[in-house]
């Protein structure tokens, strides 16, 4: 079974600090990239919220009134 992994790189120079599974980053971590001694924080991605309908009445997916 072949899993999804996503490379995490420096910001600094891009060298690859580590390979994780998508969402496996619980809470704030940092890194110290050892080839420019950049300090990376990671966060957890949270996911987008839904859109909100307008309060004016028009639907904010296709912009039509109710």
């Amino acid at each position: 079974m072949r899993y999804n992994v996503e490379s995490i790189r420096c910001a600094s120079c891009r060298r690859l600090l580590m390979k994780a599974a998508p969402r496996a980053i619980s809470d704030t971590i940092e890194i110290k990239c050892p080839r420019c001694g950049t300090i990376n924080a990671l966060r957890p991605v949270e996911p987008q919220p839904e859109r909100q309908e307008r309060k004016n009445g028009i639907n904010a997916q296709n912009g039509r009134n109710f």
